[in-house]
């Protein structure tokens, strides 16, 4: 049996500050393949692999209706009136309101976002770790959406205490759900629950292909450069990647070890117990820390467990492993068929 990771410390919560703007890209030859992918601006080693799915939303026509009630993930019952100058907590969000068509209803997003959506708001703002909220309310947004209930909460409770209607995400929650609620939110429930069919589709026939391959008895290890404070991670309950991994019936190391979110509590000692068969990570990540020496500088024992050992790493695009967008489902397709030509 599997030892999970050793736990040996917090994960830090973070607030938001309202800041200034910013903005972030060869797919290898394996059939698994896809999609085109983005450029990697560092080469991938030998053995490694870049995979990518395609998807097509355009069938998906959002048509608001507003006023609408709401009880969020934090079961607040909220009234949402106007959803002109949307403030998004994450790339979840705002690609979910890309999918919905409803993206020119972004007004801010985080200064670190990587999605299309959010990195194409007008104004952006940073996360911040002991600060307030006083620049996100100057924005004058008419919603905001949070995508993490301890995290956000509060800050929800401020914009509403200042008068600006805030729901949050319930971060555990699947992903279909979390289509759905995004879409909820902004009185699109019919189209919410159009886009999170066509994704539940996807995961389902990728499940097939994991399950067809025999590759189920493997597991998987996600890991992040930008987990809780911006601080090397792993993947654990909540995350749209361990979901993926659950779904399509491997092991997920991070929910093995019963981690929560992008955890930082982890031990170097723990991850060669775990003895992950695949490491995932986004393309964001890989870029940060520039390549397979940063790789293993962030994780110093990853390379002597069976992924490291057997080059059995997989670079994806952020919007199909990292974030609750609804490419997760092209994400999964790509992941079970790379998965299945290790066998």
């Amino acid at each position: 049996m599997r030892t999970g990771l050793t736990i040996i410390g917090a994960a830090c919560a973070l607030a938001l500050v309202g800041c200034g703007g910013s903005t972030s890209g060869t797919a290898d030859d394996s059939a698994a393949d896809q999609g085109s992918g983005s450029d990697l601006s560092v080469p991938l080693p030998e053995g490694w692999k870049q995979i990518s799915g395609e998807s097509d939303f355009s069938t998906i026509e959002a048509k608001p209706k507003l006023p609408v009630k709401v009880e969020d993930g934090t079961g607040t019952d909220v009234e949402v009136k106007d959803i002109d100058q949307i403030i998004v907590a994450g790339d979840g969000v705002a690609s979910t309101l890309g999918a919905l068509g409803l993206a020119d209803k972004i007004a801010a997003a985080p200064e670190d976002a990587v999605s299309p959506e959010a990195k194409n708001a007008p104004e952006h703002f940073e996360f911040g770790k002991s600060t307030g909220v006083e620049g996100l309310l100057a924005m004058d947004g008419t919603l905001f959406i949070g995508d993490n209930t301890k995290r956000h909460g509060d800050v929800a409770g401020q914009f509403r205490d200042a008068g600006t209607d805030a729901v949050v995400m319930d971060d555990q929650q699947s992903q279909g759900d979390k289509l759905k609620a995004v879409a909820e939110y902004v009185g699109a429930k019919d189209a919410g629950e159009e886009l999170a069919k066509i994704v539940d589709d996807q995961l389902a026939d990728a499940a097939k292909t994991a399950k067809e391959s025999d590759t189920t008895d493997l597991s998987i290890i996600e890991v992040t450069a930008s987990g809780a404070g911006g601080q090397n991670a792993v993947a654990g309950t909540g995350t749209p990647g361990n979901e993926m991994i659950e779904t399509l019936g491997y092991t997920s190391v991070g929910a093995e070890s019963k981690l929560r979110g992008y955890s930082r509590e982890f031990s170097n000692e723990g991850i060669v117990a775990s003895a992950p068969d695949v490491v995932v990570m986004a393309e964001s990540d890989y870029e940060k820390w520039g390549g397979e020496d940063g790789l293993w500088k962030a994780f110093p024992t990853l390379d002597q467990t069976p992924a490291g050992q057997n080059s059995a790493i997989f670079v994806m695009p952020d919007a199909q492993l990292k974030y609750s967008s609804p490419e997760i489902g092209v994400g999964a397709q790509a992941l079970a068929e790379a998965v299945a030509q290790l066998s």
